[in-house]
């Protein structure tokens, strides 16, 4: 029977071959590699031993040993059910090795970021690029700025380069979106001039301004895990105790929108969210929000 290891890069191959875009191929090829690490520790090393029972206590362990939260650990439930899959596809084996492995339940409500935890990360790097001339301080700020601004996803943000955005039309494009069609997104005229003036620090910083819009100190693109930790580094420095990380900046604008007076569909379009459903659920997350807004500007005031 053969090994574990070897069909994995069949199977890598075969969805190289299908198009499978690098992102999603990334994320298999770092799942394989910690499971594999977890499948020789238990000595397991052919695909006729993997079953339910192994699977289940996998993902145990990632949940006891590593801390994996549930959306997490389904997340690693379902690269294996997509292998498990093709295996049976392939008459590799008979029956998936996941059958019977249920996923965990989450908490599937946004992680909205606090306003005022957002100005005190904003005056933390403000103070210490005024202090050091800190150039990833005066970066962060900026890059902090742009996802609260945009609403882009970490991997659009990382792959967006100088010549993706239109500073006369004041639009972003998009090439690398989760959807796969290239998008555009509007900027503000804040977020313009506050853009036009990083450029003019990097140019001064950078004999050639590079290619990458966030870029490290030697000019090469930021890499997603990097600016992950970026934010773990200021959530520690600034002492958050709330969410804190490049998606909540994503809900954050998502929840500014509909706060704004903007409806679903224009909050569905600038979000660029496939189904309005998934819009629709943000507006319950800022409720009570909305009932305070109520009780100071109550229409039967003076009435009763």
């Amino acid at each position: 029977m053969a090994s574990i290891e070897m069909i994995q890069k069949e199977f890598l191959a075969e969805k190289k071959y299908q198009g499978l875009t690098s992102n999603s191929l990334q994320s298999y090829i770092d799942f394989f590699k910690l499971w594999n690490d977890w499948l020789t520790q238990e000595g397991l090393e052919r695909i006729d031993q993997l079953n339910s029972r192994n699977s289940k206590a996998f993902l145990m362990w990632c949940m006891e040993e590593r801390g994996n939260k549930p959306k997490t650990v389904n997340t690693k439930l379902k690269l294996m059910r997509a292998f498990s899959k093709w295996l049976c596809e392939e008459q590799l084996i008979e029956i998936p090795f996941t059958k019977g492995v249920k996923a965990q339940r989450e908490d599937d409500s946004p992680k909205i970021l606090a306003e005022g935890d957002l100005r005190d990360v904003l005056r933390h790097l403000r103070r210490q690029h005024r202090r050091e001339h800190s150039f990833t301080a005066r970066r962060n700020y900026t890059l902090i700025l742009f996802l609260a601004g945009t609403g882009l996803r970490l991997s659009e943000l990382c792959s967006l380069n100088w010549n993706d955005i239109n500073f006369e039309d004041s639009l972003i494009t998009i090439r690398t979106s989760k959807s796969r069609r290239t998008q555009s997104v509007p900027l503000s005229d804040s977020l313009r001039a506050e853009l036009l003036d990083y450029k003019h620090y990097l140019e001064k910083n950078f004999e050639k301004l590079p290619l990458s819009v966030f870029c490290t100190k030697e000019g090469r693109q930021l890499r997603k895990d990097s600016v992950q930790n970026v934010f773990k580094r200021l959530r520690t420095s600034v002492g958050l105790e709330g969410y804190f990380s490049p998606h909540t900046l994503r809900n954050f604008f998502i929840k500014g929108l509909l706060k704004g007076g903007a409806n679903l569909r224009q909050a569905q379009l600038l979000a660029r969210h496939s189904k309005i459903e998934i819009t629709r659920q943000y507006v319950g997350y800022f409720s009570h929000e909305l009932k305070d807004s109520l009780d100071e500007t109550n229409p039967l005031r003076g009435l009763l």
